[in-house]
């Protein structure tokens, strides 16, 4: 049985939220000292369609969303450890701008810098993208110190699930993907279980009423429409800035469906990235690529452990079977 390729999924690296950059910096020396090597997301594609096999220990990194704080601490650890990446994302918040300091600047003064417990809040609320990393950047990544781009969808976009009530909304308690389902976001309206606006048909207002709350069912054919131009625009502005093909996509919430895997299809992906357990070798659905969740408090030890059952294909195979939770 051919070997699998860990492929491990990061968000924030951050001293306020997520992993902090001394827990990520543990992590790439553990990596380092044990002999793990850094593969791109490219050859672990190739790898899953049958090319040549990766080094022995292998794996890959990703990071999700292209936060700002990916540019100021996680791109200067990359560097020293000579480790390659690659980011997520979500093209709505592309904007230009300047390069920003990151941690490896001397005298640099990162307390103004935007956070990215805010990052979607700011973006969405105030027309704000700044806590994302901007194209000056995401090129520096690619052009510079030779990471990739993925998509993560245009505008991450949830719907809802079930047209059953569960509450009101609350604005100071509320997702940020709400705001792209109501015209006008407000205290009181009802809310319900949410969900990947890719993965699921859903159900949306009927109207741009501000005082109609009814909601309507959307055909399958209207969610294929809506997916493929999320992806396609998605990927043609990534690679607008990365000035090569973006063959991979990853699932927003790690939800999808086979509607979704078409319409990916359709877009020019060759592959997507979920949240499933499990193991990347020969073999593995190319649009179902298993990644290990990376969050704060996970310490060496853990890392270990993950990466040893995600690397041992029987092993991995065996946990998503039992493991793997049932979509919706």
């Amino acid at each position: 049985m051919k070997s699998s390729v860990p492929i491990l999924c990061y968000r924030n690296i951050s001293p306020v939220c997520g992993i902090t950059p001394a827990e990520f910096r543990a992590h790439l020396e553990w990596l380092a000292s044990h002999g793990w090597h850094g593969i791109s997301l490219d050859q672990a594609i190739d790898y899953v369609k049958g090319g040549p096999a990766p080094p022995k220990l292998s794996y890959v990194l990703t990071f999700d969303d292209c936060y700002l704080d990916n540019w100021v601490h996680a791109a200067p650890i990359l560097r020293d450890y000579g480790v390659k990446a690659s980011f997520g994302c979500v093209t709505a918040y592309l904007h230009d701008g300047p390069r920003r300091p990151d941690a490896a600047t001397p005298n640099a003064d990162l307390r103004e810098l935007p956070v990215a417990r805010d990052a979607w809040d700011r973006a969405i609320e105030r027309n704000d993208p700044t806590a994302f990393m901007n194209r000056t950047e995401l090129r520096a990544l690619v052009e510079e110190q030779g990471h990739g781009l993925f998509g993560h969808t245009h505008t991450h976009q949830t719907c809802f699930r079930s047209d059953q009530p569960i509450g009101e909304m609350e604005r100071d308690n509320l997702h940020s993907g709400v705001h792209g389902i109501y015209l006008e976001v407000r205290d009181g309206l009802p809310m319900y279980p949410s969900g990947s606006a890719y993965a699921h048909n859903g159900f949306w207002p009927a109207s741009n009423d501000l005082l109609e709350d009814k909601l309507v069912a959307r055909a399958t054919s209207e969610r294929i429409e809506f997916c493929l131009h999320e992806f396609t625009l998605c990927r043609e502005r990534l690679e607008a800035v990365a000035g090569r093909p973006t063959r991979a996509m990853s699932w927003p919430w790690g939800e999808y469906d086979d509607v979704a895997i078409q319409a990916a299809l359709l877009a020019g992906y060759e592959a997507a990235l979920s949240m499933d357990c499990g193991a990347n070798r020969p073999g593995t659905p190319l649009f179902a690529l298993r990644r290990i969740k990376m969050q704060g408090g996970v310490g060496c030890g853990e890392l270990n452990r993950r990466l040893c059952i995600a690397q041992n294909a029987l092993l991995a195979g065996l946990f998503r079977k039992i493991y793997r939770a049932p979509k919706a």
